[in-house]
């Protein structure tokens, strides 16, 4: 009796092949649709991601920039008051389309610039200043 038969395993040989090639097969798709689902999500996660940049609990428009030595902000007896400015290139009416859909998103009423929500107000408009045309956003209370 032989513990080895090595007429059996070359016969054997093309079918133990084929089964670590199918295994190999399985492995690499498997891995390979996992890495794709990984990269999906990612790239989902970050279109559905709203980025917002913040100053004083107000949403900043990306293409807004901030002019950080004009504004303040501070409690008052009434309630906060903020005020920010900033500047842009873009247009006005995709300032005020994206102010639009992010505030009503965050509970604020109104538009077309004057949004309220609670005791709150938040004014946007365009200004005329010494350094030229700026974007004042100003939270203060009704």
């Amino acid at each position: 009796m032989t513990l080895f038969d090595h007429i059996s395993i070359i016969k054997k040989l093309p079918t133990l092949l084929m089964i670590g090639l199918l295994d190999w097969l399985k492995r690499g798709s498997v891995s390979a649709v996992l890495i794709y689902g990984v990269a999906c999500s990612v790239e989902l996660a970050s279109a559905d991601t709203i980025q917002h940049r913040w100053a004083g609990d107000v949403p900043i428009m990306n293409g807004l920039s901030i002019e950080p030595e004009l504004g303040f902000a501070f409690d008052s007896p009434d309630g906060r008051i903020v005020m920010i400015f900033a500047s842009s290139t873009v247009p006005a009416s995709k300032i005020m389309g994206f102010y639009g859909t992010t505030l009503a998103q965050l509970g604020w009423g109104g538009g077309n610039g004057n949004w309220s929500r609670g005791n709150e107000k938040l004014v946007i408009s365009a200004v005329q200043t010494a350094r030229g045309p700026l974007w004042r956003i100003m939270l203060q209370p009704n």
